[in-house]
């Protein structure tokens, strides 16, 4: 039986199609986000490659997933 934390999470991709992260794969993602979004140089790389709605999406993802 899986642990609560080792439980796979599933995200959806742009196509839609549901991608499946372990444990090892949430922390990475979480830190990567979290240090992403502490430069204001990536946030603004992001607003200008992807718009101004993906830093919100990617502050909301790193808050869901118990990033600060």
């Amino acid at each position: 039986m899986e642990e609560k934390d080792d439980v796979l999470i599933g995200l959806a991709d742009k196509t839609g199609a549901l991608l499946m992260i372990d444990k090892k794969e949430r922390e990475l993602v979480r830190e990567l986000l979290s240090m992403t979004l502490k430069s204001p140089s990536a946030r603004e790389w992001i607003s200008k490659k992807l718009g101004k709605e993906y830093v919100q999406i990617g502050v909301k993802l790193l808050k869901n997933m118990g990033g600060d």
